[in-house]
């Protein structure tokens, strides 16, 4: 019987005569569960490759921007950690080269200390005798010219220091644009020492 006092009109199919059974879900599957969890997992497990493969994707970037090959990489590396030093030969035109080596840590100390003597006033005052001083530390040739760099390991702290101070004198006697391209090799040389030996990427060797 209906219950509103509306009355029925036959042949009107607007409404439903009976409410419509309510949708329910349907049953769990545990094939479609494990399926499911499957997935899942080998996503995260994708995901835990991919992180993995980054950083070594980036250090390959990073090589080959800076010019290096993994073995070259490698070469560095070894003479740093087993020489303590590594050293290379740039070329500036095709008669002239310039052989750089890496610095070691009294070099270091050294430069700071005489920059913090001089208490400069202008930053590119700091930067121009920092640079000067680094490329007296790492050079070992210019052209036909050679330097001697007394080992520290070895030889006295006044032969280590004087070998140094003759650098630092034939260096700040150069000519401006000299400079400038032996600068210029220096802080590529730099460059690549800092790609080969960063955190971390030693252990991809």
């Amino acid at each position: 019987m209906p219950t509103t006092d509306e009355p029925t009109r036959i042949g009107d199919f607007s409404r439903p005569v009976v409410d419509a059974p309510k949708k329910t879900a349907p049953p769990a599957s545990p094939t479609k569960d494990a399926l499911d969890a499957a997935e899942t997992r080998l996503d995260e497990d994708a995901s835990k490759d991919e992180a993995a493969l980054k950083p070594l994707a980036s250090f390959e970037e990073k090589l080959k921007a800076a010019g290096l090959t993994r073995e070259k990489a490698a070469e560095i590396v070894d003479g740093v950690l087993l020489k303590g030093f590594y050293a290379e030969t740039l070329k500036i035109t095709s008669t002239v080269n310039v052989r750089l080596r890496t610095r070691n840590a009294r070099d270091v100390k050294r430069i700071q200390e005489m920059l913090e003597a001089q208490r400069f006033t202008i930053d590119s005052h700091y930067s121009e005798v920092w640079s000067r001083l680094l490329l007296a530390a790492s050079l070992e040739s210019f052209a036909k010219d050679k330097f001697n760099h007394a080992n520290p390991r070895t030889d006295s702290f006044e032969e280590v220091e004087k070998s140094f101070m003759e650098r630092v004198t034939y260096v700040d006697a150069l000519p401006d644009p000299a400079l400038r391209v032996l600068l210029a090799k220096l802080w590529k040389f730099d460059n690549r020492i800092s790609v080969a030996i960063e955190e971390g990427s030693i252990e991809n060797f």
